[in-house]
């Protein structure tokens, strides 16, 4: 099959490449060169099979009548000479092999949304057509774009999403996230009075004093509390968390007062609430009751809390089990 697609012709130094618009029905008919290990030519490729889940998660983006993919995927003809190219229309003659450097997944999601009918023929996938480079030269592009782009932590962007109610627009992102960030966007600027308002420094926000906790840290620990979807109202579960956490406060104060000579406010007393402790007690116990249920912490005392404590909280140390431990030792005086 011969392929025409509209194009620009550019050259980056001895490499002749083009900038193609190509129609989603076409993409099925280029190559991945997968690497296969008992490949009878003893021919090896150098990619992977395509991962099934990554494959339909695209597919599944464009059921969103405006989803659009602009970033252009790379692909190549090996040989030399054999693509055409006048007055905007750039040709690929019958039986050339085009293979798929980079966008090995967009294109298969691409293809399963098209034959899925989310998508029409009539969809175009912008893509770099380059000319004449090896396998070998192939497999190196392929190492540095996987390699060399560093990958940027997207929570600001996903957090302006959220917060512009633009929640369909967020793919692979688990939805227990989305929640824990709107829960904690609730606590640190609409729920006043509560020892977050404030305190929870936002993706890309310069620190300042006040702050005692990143928003990435504290959506973290809110996981267990909801990953099992029990919790459909997100403003509704920030308001009973902003009471837990007052009455923790209202406890042991003098831990509030100085966040930065405490734990409690630090991510093992952040994780050792909402993840080990809040779960359970915010399902257990109704609000009024929080003070009351959590007055065990007045025994523990707010010294327990101290940093420099080598005896107190400290003594647990660092990761989840750290935590895991530092929140059993917790409920022992509940």
């Amino acid at each position: 099959m011969s392929f025409h697609f509209n194009a620009i012709k550019i050259k980056q130094r001895k490499v002749q490449m083009y900038l193609a618009a190509v129609p989603v029905n076409y993409l099925d008919h280029f190559v991945v060169d997968i690497w296969e290990p008992k490949n009878v030519a003893k021919r090896k490729g150098y990619q992977r099979k395509p991962d099934e889940t990554r494959t339909k998660k695209i597919a599944k983006y464009f059921e969103h009548d405006d989803a659009i993919m602009p970033v252009a995927g790379l692909l190549n003809v090996r040989e030399k000479s054999r693509l055409k190219y006048k007055n905007g229309k750039l040709s690929i003659p019958d039986g050339t092999k085009v293979w798929v450097v980079d966008m090995q997944h967009r294109l298969k999601g691409l293809v399963r949304a098209f034959k899925q009918k989310t998508i029409k023929a009539d969809f175009i996938m912008p893509v770099v057509v380059t000319e004449g480079l090896s396998q070998v030269e192939e497999a190196v592009q392929f190492y540095i774009i996987n390699t060399k782009a560093k990958k940027m932590d997207v929570a600001l962007t996903r957090r302006l999403l959220i917060e512009n109610d633009s929640i369909k627009d967020i793919a692979d992102v688990n939805p227990w996230e989305i929640t824990a960030v709107q829960i904690t966007i609730d606590l640190n600027k609409s729920i006043r009075n509560n020892p977050w308002y404030g305190a929870i420094r936002e993706p890309n926000e310069e620190k300042q004093s006040i702050h005692v906790a990143t928003e990435k840290s504290f959506v973290s620990s809110l996981r267990q509390l909801l990953i099992t979807g029990k919790f459909k109202q997100p403003h509704k579960i920030a308001k009973k968390l902003a009471k837990f956490w007052s009455a923790v406060r209202e406890n042991i104060p003098e831990a509030f007062e100085e966040p930065n000579r405490y734990l409690i406010q630090k991510t093992s007393g952040i994780f050792a609430f909402n993840f080990f402790i809040a779960p359970t007690f915010i399902n257990k116990y109704k609000e009024k009751d929080f003070v009351k249920r959590l007055q065990g912490l007045k025994d523990l005392g707010s010294d327990f809390w101290i940093r420099s404590d080598k005896k107190g909280s400290k003594r647990f140390g660092t990761g989840m089990g750290g935590y895991s431990n530092l929140s059993d030792y917790i409920k022992t005086y509940l």
